[in-house]
This record gives structure tokens, sequence and C-alpha cells, in this order.
């Protein structure tokens, strides 16, 4: 796992975003003054694993790189699990839906990560606005 800045051209979604859901993410990051999580990317592709809505509220705002954790997604340590009846979610399906840009509906899938460490919370960079 590796903290660091990555531009937000390169990251690629595999999960669609709810408008109603970006409303209430805009909010709590305006009201905290900072981004709760890192955005998990996927090593190899730049997958997003985990923070659609946070990386599509940055790019609104005109961010252009943004703090990522990025992991080695075949890591054991690396679970995903499905969040919607009838949708079968591998790690697999993902990257393959990923790089061919056939999203999944939003909050289709959940992953955990077992060693990821704690309360990575991190500022915007230096001068750029919320």
């Amino acid at each position: 796992m590796e903290l660091l800045n990555i531009s937000i051209k390169k990251l690629v979604p595999h999960e669609e975003t709810d408008e109603k859901n970006l409303e209430k993410v805009k909010k709590a990051i305006k009201r905290a003054g900072f981004v709760m999580e890192p955005i998990i990317v996927e090593r190899k592709n730049f997958i997003i694993l985990d923070g659609h809505h946070r990386t599509k509220i940055l790019k609104e705002w005109g961010h252009r790189e943004i703090p990522v954790l990025l992991v080695d997604y075949f890591d054991e340590n690396i679970l995903v699990f499905p969040r919607k009846k009838g949708i079968m979610v591998s790690k697999e399906v993902i990257t393959k839906n990923a790089l061919n840009n056939q999203l999944f509906p939003f909050k289709t899938s959940r992953h955990v990560i077992l060693d990821k460490p704690d309360n990575i919370y991190f500022k915007l960079p230096h001068g750029e606005k919320l």
C-alpha cells in the first residue's frame, strides 16, 4: 500500500455515482474541511475501488491531483462483496468491466482491506479550495 497524489485523469471508475449521495458527500466534505478517507485505487490500472463519489466531487471542484491509497488488488487482504442482489462481483469481473467502461450501478460492491491503516484523513493540496 502506498499513499500518494495521482492525476485525477488517470483514475478509472468501476461504478456509477448517485446524485443524492453526491450532495450528501459534498456537504460532509465542506463541513469537515477535509476528505475523510483516501480514494482506494488498484495499483496496476488505477481502478477506483472505493471513493467514486469523492473523486467525482473533487473533479467537479477543479482538482487535478488527489491523494489516493494505491493497493495490489489481488492481495489476499483485499476482499470484495456484493451489495446488490442478483449482481455478482469478483475482482476479475470488476477489473474487466472497468477497463471496458462497463460501470456497475452505484454501491454494487463493497471492498474490505484487512490491513488498511486507520484514520487517514487528508486536506486538499495547498491553495486548492473546497
